[in-house]
């Protein structure tokens, strides 16, 4: 072989060589930004799990984290109550007074939002006893379980109601607000020392504080009250509070904080809010709430 063909097959040898390491060099590359960017989908749509899966406003925050991606578990006491229907949501019968239904919904994975609350008949002018403890003890069930299965994020409704001024005596009749705060003082503040129970956790968490809501199309037009008090008497869409809730999911920015919600829309009874019909749908969910199950 001359001099010159040896020195050519040398050269075809050696870009052989440099065209194998550089595919190596790109599939390696390529390799990794596809791993991040499937780390990266993973971690802008999280599982969730939602617990108080019939509340209204859960059904608002499971119709747009489905919308956005979301793989959502459900929890109800009656999950034959729940109406959606999606390929990636699954309704699971649990209670927050019992660990293990909760423990069965989690696999550490997931974000859990606790939309819990007692179906109250506004009606029926009987006070909340001095012994309610759903908040308390169904919240404490549900950071049990989130640490014994690995969770790590709880976001969480509470309610502008814990600042209020409570009444120490029976209000005279007449006064709806009024006669609400005395009938449900031990309500909020079992919902206050829940907050407190959320703040021990060592858990990340979001509290929620919303004022009234309303079932109308999105606004956008909430205010923010962070780590203070709000102003009362105003009114936001379910369907903000829902996109709010959904956007802690993987935000940071309110992470250990309780944030207060409000508009610039006063909540007036008879105009923009019609208490007949909210009563009569509080009642009838109350009255099924109350029914014995199958």
């Amino acid at each position: 072989m001359s001099r010159t063909a040896s020195h050519r097959s040398a050269f075809v040898a050696a870009l052989v060589a440099l065209a194998a390491t550089l595919a190596a060099t790109l599939a390696a590359t390529l390799a990794v930004t596809l791993a991040g960017s499937v780390v990266s989908a993973a971690q802008a749509t999280p599982p969730i799990v939602v617990i108080g899966a019939t509340a209204k406003s859960s059904t608002e925050i499971i119709q747009q984290a489905l919308a956005a991606g979301h793989e959502v578990i459900g929890i109800a006491r009656r999950p034959g109550d729940v109406t959606i229907r999606d390929h990636r949501l699954r309704i699971l019968k649990g209670d927050v007074y019992d660990q293990a239904s909760l423990e069965a919904a989690m696999t550490g994975r997931e974000v859990v939002i606790s939309m819990v609350g007692p179906r109250v008949d506004p009606t029926d002018t009987a006070e909340t006893p001095p012994t309610f403890d759903l908040f308390t003890t169904g919240t404490a069930n549900i950071i049990a379980a989130m640490k014994k299965k690995g969770n790590r994020r709880l976001l969480v409704a509470s309610s502008l109601g814990v600042e209020d001024e409570f009444p120490t005596v029976k209000p005279a009749p007449g006064d709806f607000r009024l006669g609400w705060l005395w009938k449900s003082r031990y309500l909020y503040k079992n919902m206050k020392d829940m907050e407190g129970v959320v703040r021990a956790s060592g858990l990340e968490y979001v509290i929620f504080r919303p004022p009234f809501l309303v079932e109308e199309p999105a606004r956008r037009d909430y205010k923010l009250s962070i780590n203070t008090d709000s102003p009362k008497g105003t009114m936001m869409t379910y369907a903000d509070f829902g996109a709010f809730v959904l956007e802690q999911v993987s935000g940071n920015q309110y992470l250990g904080s309780s944030v207060g919600m409000y508009t610039d829309r006063p909540l007036k009874f008879g105009e923009n809010a019609d208490l007949d019909k909210l009563a009569r749908e509080a009642k009838e969910k109350f009255d099924r709430a109350n029914a014995k199950q199958p």
